[in-house]
């Protein structure tokens, strides 16, 4: 199943997932059509399984950033965000395409395990802060990023850092007064 899911990420990557099918999935992992939907019904299925193995990935990136949150400046907390973040999507290219996928039945729990990890972040480093403050700002952070990964995903090569640079800005600019200095 792996390969499978490899070789699926590999195709949206490429194409899209508009342009995505089985059978480009098939081919690309050398399997059987059949194999394919013995797995996965439809391509829904296959990007749900991609997005529930990349948000365990990504949760392990948010549980490193809480660990190191309490002794960062806000700087550099933003910097190690938004960083890590497109560090991802550069090492899954198939994670910026599935921005573009429709939402699933899970993708609701998904959201709330990633902001559940954001809170964590922010309550690491302002640990006197009331939790729904904390999930509040996590909402906001949360959608921000998701704003960047959308642009950067758009956008030019040429074009990248100068939006990841934005999104520093907007995130410091955002997180300092409510975290501190």
């Amino acid at each position: 199943m792996a390969g499978l899911l490899r070789a699926a990420a590999s195709v949206i990557a490429e194409v899209g997932y508009e342009l995505v099918t089985m059978s480009a999935i098939a081919e690309r992992s050398h399997s059987s059509i059949g194999s394919l939907y013995q797995f996965f019904p439809n391509r829904e299925s296959v990007v749900e399984a991609l997005r529930a193995q990349y948000v365990k990935e990504l949760e392990k990136l948010w549980a490193s950033l809480s660990a190191e949150a309490s002794s960062l400046t806000v700087e550099a907390l933003v910097s190690r965000l938004v960083n890590s973040q497109i560090e991802f999507a550069e090492a899954h290219p198939a994670f910026l395409a599935l921005f573009e996928a429709p939402p699933t039945a899970n993708s609701p729990r998904r959201r709330e395990i990633i902001r559940g990890r954001i809170t964590r972040v922010i309550l690491e480093r302002q640990p006197d802060m009331l939790r729904s403050d904390a999930l509040r700002i996590a909402a906001v952070v949360q959608q921000i990023v998701k704003g960047l990964l959308t642009l950067y995903a758009r956008a030019d090569r040429a074009e990248r850092g100068a939006i990841v640079g934005e999104f520093e800005a907007i995130l410091t600019g955002y997180l300092a007064p409510r975290l501190g200095s």
